[in-house]
């Protein structure tokens, strides 16, 4: 080996040794997923101040109702995503036709392969049945029946799923398809679909839908019950939905969502190796979310502040209260939840009790969590003639001799 060889040799090894050390590659050579904490890379080691939840599947998302995340791995990465497509499907069925509406079902969308409702061709089904079957049963049947109805087939009505991207801000996803049967061009992002199904449930017919253990549809064999196919429906304490998923390529996917003691929360998990670990993983993560990020009581009305000078006295003050009781969602990971007072510097008389008098503001690490007013406790009324002459006389004397003019304003500790 030449002296140009080795030292190219040696460099590709100092690298590789480096990539290594630091996680970012297996010894296989492909990248290992890092797990980001309220946004934050923790790393391999799961740097962080709490706690990472045992997870293994390759990507997912935790966030909140408002889109905050508190936990991701890999989530921008472009996957395939089985039937969690249908939660774009519903969204532009929702946004395209009435529930009342009649379909009648074709040969083409009965024989749909895969996952399937049982409708068969010749049935006529209102759009909110479809919905159903779609949504609780995954039926890719049904999803092929609503797209021919609302745009007279899959191929147009691809085309609004992707446009309604656009309108999301979906820069990760594109469809080629209403049901989620695998194609090399038909893909989303954990990120992603928390995006699509966050707005998916704002819709109230799509979360009444999603939140169903079971439903019942007509057809030609007669009405069937059809269960969810999302066993934390009815079997996790506070799940709302979403949908689930699964294809040769995708794995097993969940999209979860689950509400307790005023949290929201929605977990993405995607690529797990079987239908029993997707649901252990979305209940972990779950669990973990709401371990974590809490309704806390920040402050408590009637809290003493601090006191406000009156500078049309000598020494008066008035006592500044906590507005009202202030319960703020706060996240473990984002460090110390600190407050601080801010009073006015004085205010002049007359006070009315309730009169504002400066904020209280709650911040952890950067982020602000809220802010409470304070307010004036009781009432100050403005000073007389005779006891304002005898206010000036005292002032002229200390001004001369000495002496504060007014009280001071304190903010309590």
């Amino acid at each position: 080996m030449n002296h140009v060889h080795e030292s190219r040799f040696l460099r590709r090894a100092i690298v590789l040794f480096l990539l290594l050390a630091s996680g970012v590659v297996s010894l296989t050579g492909r990248a290992v997923a890092v797990d980001r904490v309220a946004g934050v890379d923790v790393g391999t080691t799961g740097a962080t101040s709490i706690a990472l939840p045992d997870l293994s599947m390759p990507a997912g998302i935790l966030v909140t109702s408002d889109g905050r995340e508190l936990w991701s791995r890999d989530s921008n990465e472009r996957r395939a995503m089985a039937s969690t497509t249908k939660i774009m499907t519903a969204i532009v069925v929702l946004e395209s036709a009435e529930l009342d509406e009649k379909v009648s079902v074709s040969a083409g969308a009965a024989s749909t392969g895969e996952s399937a409702a049982g409708i068969k061709a010749g049935d006529t089904l209102s759009v909110g049945e479809l919905l159903e079957a779609m949504l609780v049963k995954s039926g890719n049947d049904a999803a092929v029946a609503l797209a021919e109805h609302i745009a007279g087939g899959e191929e147009a009505f691809v085309e609004m799923m992707n446009a309604k991207t656009v309108d999301l801000d979906l820069q990760d996803t594109h469809f080629t398809n209403p049901h989620g049967l695998d194609d090399p061009d038909h893909y989303s992002t954990a990120s992603d679909l928390a995006t699509m199904a966050r707005y998916a449930m704002r819709l109230d017919e799509f979360a009444r839908v999603v939140g169903l253990a079971e439903t019942t549809v007509s057809g030609g064999d007669g009405a069937r019950t059809l269960r969810n196919s999302n066993e934390l429906v009815g079997g996790y304490p506070g799940a709302t939905g979403i949908k689930t998923g699964w294809t040769n390529r995708a794995g097993y996917c969940l999209a979860a969502s689950a509400e307790r003691d005023e949290i929201d929360l929605m977990a993405i998990v995607l690529g797990t190796n079987s239908q029993d670990r997707r649901f252990i993983e979305a209940r972990r993560l779950l669990d973990w979310g709401f371990e974590h990020f809490s309704v806390r009581p920040i402050a408590s009305r009637d809290d003493t502040a601090g006191v406000v000078a009156v500078p049309d006295y000598l020494d008066r003050v008035v006592l500044a209260v906590v507005a009202e009781d202030a319960f703020l969602p706060v996240f473990d990971a984002d460090g110390e939840v600190v407050s601080r007072i801010d009073l006015f510097k004085e205010i002049d008389a007359p006070v009315a009790r309730g009169d504002r008098l400066g904020t209280l503001t709650v911040i952890q690490g950067d982020l602000l969590l809220g802010q409470v007013p304070i307010i004036s406790a009781y009432d100050v009324e403005k000073p007389g003639l005779l006891e304002r002459a005898k206010i000036t006389v005292i002032r002229a004397w200390r001004f001369v001799f000495g002496g504060a003019m007014t009280a001071e304003t304190t903010v309590s500790h």
